[in-house]
C-alpha cells in the first residue's frame, strides 16, 4: 500500500521521565515490633476490644482509620467476614495515606489476620500496596504539585515462626511490585510522551537491564515481512510502527510462554472517530503491551526456569489523508484478507499479525495475548475482571489457577463458530467486526482465527481492569498495573 514517508525519529518530550525505572521498594520484613517506631496497625473488631489506648470512637470497621499514640489504627472489620478483597482495599488505602505522613513505620497485622488471608497472599498484596504508595503516577506534574511521599523505611511485622516463609515470599513480591510500578508509570504517560519510538527505547533499556534478547522491526521490515494489519492501522500516523520482540531464556527451562501485547499508544478511532468525551483516556490503549513487557522483566529478574518470548506491536491510530478507511481490504501476515468495516476495531488487527509472528518464529507451550480490546467486555464485567477466552481447557485451568494465587481476577467468556460466522465478509476472508452484540466474544474469535491448530492460546481482554476510574483491591485509579502478578504466576504454574 502506498504511504507517505513517516517521521521515524520523531521523539517525545522529557523522554527521561518515561525511562527512569522505579528504585527498590522501601519495604522489609521483621519479627520485632519496636514501640519507638511509628505503626500502621490493623485491627479486627475483636482485637480492638482488648486495646485500651485506642480512641473510644474507633470501632475497627473495615476501612476505618484514626490516629493513636503509636501511629495509624486501621479497621478490618469482623475476622469471620474478612477476605482478601477487603484486606487489599483497606491496606492499599491506609498505606497510601501513611506514605505521605510518616518517614518510617511498621506494618502490623495480628497472626489471626495473616492466617485468615494466607501469609503469601497478605504479603504479596501489602508489597504492591506499599509500592503504589511510594511511586504515584503523577510524574509529569511540577515538583511542587506532586504527591509528597515522605516514607523512607517500612517493615511488615510477622511472628518469628513465619519469618523464613515471609522473607522468601516478600523477596519475590517486591520484585513484581517494582515492575507493576513501572507498568503503571508507563501507562500514565500521554500519547505525546509515549510513542512507538519511546516504547522502543523503553524496551531497549529493559532488555539491557534484565539481560533479555531483543529485536525491533520498523516500517521497512514490517513491509517486507507482510505485516498488513500493523501497517494498515499505523498508516494514518506520522510516526512509524514498531514490532518489538523480547526473549528470556533460562538454561533449565522445559517450557516456553508466549506473551503478545496490544500497543496502541493513542487511539482516536481513526476515520471511525471516537466521541470527544473521554478520548484522552485512549492513551491507555497500550496497556496490554505494558503488561507483557513488564511481566517478562519480572519473570527474568526472578530467574524463573522457563523461556519467555514477548512480542508487542506499537502503533498510533490516527485520522489523516493516508489513514485506512472503512471498506478497505488488507492482507494479514498469515495471508488472510481482512475487510475493515470499522477502523476503531484496530487492536485485533495488530494483534493478529503479532500472534502470527510469534507462532511462525517460536514454539510456545501456551500463548497469552492481552489487550484493552473491547468496550463490550467492560459492559459485561465492569472494571473488576479481565475477560478470558481460550481454545483449550488446560489453558483455562492454568490461567484460572494463576488468577486465584495472584488475586488478579479473570472471568471466562465464550468463543466458537457462532461468533466466527458473525465475521463473514462478502469480499474478504474476514470482517474486522461482528456486529453490535457479543462484541467481546466476536473480537476474541477474530484473534482465534489466527491461532494455529493445536496451539494452546488464551486471550485476556483487560479493557475494564487495565484502566479504572476508582481504586479497588491494590489497583490505583487510571492505569492500574493489572496483570504482572498474573503472568508471573502463570510462568510458575508452567514450571510446576
Amino acid at each position: 500500500m502506498a504511504q507517505k514517508k513517516k517521521a521515524a525519529g520523531r521523539t517525545a518530550p522529557a523522554e527521561a521521565a518515561l525511562l527512569k525505572y522505579p528504585e527498590k521498594i522501601r519495604l522489609t520484613v521483621t519479627s520485632k515490633s519496636e514501640a519507638r517506631r511509628p505503626q500502621v496497625r490493623f485491627f479486627t473488631e475483636e482485637e480492638r476490644k482488648s486495646v485500651t489506648e485506642l480512641p473510644p470512637a474507633f470501632r475497627a470497621d473495615a476501612g476505618e482509620t484514626t490516629y493513636f499514640a503509636a501511629g495509624f489504627a486501621v479497621g478490618l472489620g469482623k475476622i469471620d467476614k474478612l477476605d482478601a478483597e477487603t484486606f487489599a482495599d483497606t491496606v492499599a488505602a491506609a498505606l497510601s495515606k501513611a506514605a505521605t505522613k510518616l518517614d518510617e513505620y511498621q506494618i502490623i497485622f495480628a497472626r489471626e489476620v495473616l492466617e485468615k488471608i494466607g501469609v503469601r497472599i497478605a504479603l504479596r498484596l501489602t508489597a504492591v500496596a506499599q509500592a503504589n504508595a511510594e511511586f504515584p503516577s503523577d510524574l509529569l506534574k511540577a515538583d511542587k504539585n506532586r504527591k509528597k511521599v515522605t516514607v523512607k523505611r517500612s517493615e511488615i511485622v510477622v511472628p518469628t515462626a513465619l519469618m523464613p516463609l515471609a522473607e522468601t515470599v516478600l523477596s519475590s513480591a517486591l520484585i513484581e511490585a517494582r515492575h507493576i510500578t513501572a507498568m503503571r508509570q508507563t501507562q500514565a504517560l500521554p500519547g505525546n510522551y509515549l510513542t512507538p519510538q519511546t516504547m522502543d527505547k523503553r524496551t531497549a533499556d529493559i532488555a539491557a537491564k534484565f539481560k533479555l534478547k531483543r529485536k525491533s522491526f520498523g516500517q521497512a521490515e514490517l513491509t517486507r515481512m507482510g505485516a498488513g494489519g500493523i501497517l494498515a492501522v499505523s498508516q494514518g500516523s506520522e510516526r512509524e510502527p514498531r514490532l518489538i520482540v523480547l526473549e528470556y531464556r533460562h538454561p533449565q527451562a522445559k517450557k516456553t510462554l508466549g506473551l503478545v501485547g496490544k500497543g496502541v499508544t493513542f487511539d482516536t478511532g481513526g476515520i471511525s472517530l471516537k466521541p470527544g468525551a473521554d478520548m484522552h483516556e485512549m492513551k491507555y490503549d497500550m496497556s496490554g503491551s505494558a503488561m507483557a513487557v513488564h511481566a517478562i522483566a519480572a519473570i527474568a529478574e526472578q530467574k524463573l526456569p522457563i523461556n519467555v518470548v514477548c512480542a508487542v506491536a506499537m502503533v498510533e491510530n490516527m485520522p489523516s489523508g493516508t489513514a485506512f478507511k472503512p471498506g478497505d481490504v488488507y492482507t494479514a501476515l498469515n495471508g488472510q484478507t481482512i475487510e475493515v468495516q470499522n477502523t476503531d476495531a484496530e487492536g485485533r488487527l495488530i494483534l493478529a499479525d503479532t500472534l502470527t509472528y510469534v507462532q511462525k518464529n517460536y514454539s510456545s507451550d501456551i500463548i497469552i495475548d492481552m489487550a484493552t480490546l473491547t468496550g463490550a467486555c467492560v459492559i459485561a464485567l465492569g472494571d473488576f475482571y479481565a475477560g478470558m477466552f481460550t481454545n483449550n481447557e488446560s489453558a483455562r485451568k492454568i490461567v484460572e489457577s494463576a488468577a486465584s494465587q495472584s488475586l488478579e481476577p479473570v472471568w471466562p467468556l465464550p468463543i466458537g463458530k457462532r461468533y466466527r460466522e458473525l465475521l463473514n465478509s462478502d469480499i474478504a476472508d474476514l470482517n474486522n467486526i461482528g456486529g453490535r452484540y457479543g462484541g467481546a466474544s466476536s473480537a476474541a474469535e477474530f484473534l482465534h482465527a489466527f491461532i494455529d491448530d493445536g496451539q494452546m492460546w488464551v486471550h485476556l481482554d483487560i479493557a475494564g481492569v487495565g484502566m479504572i476510574k476508582k481504586p479497588f483491591n491494590v489497583y490505583t485509579a487510571s492505569g492500574s498495573g493489572y496483570g504482572v502478578r498474573l503472568l508471573a504466576e502463570v510462568a510458575r504454574q508452567l514450571v510446576g
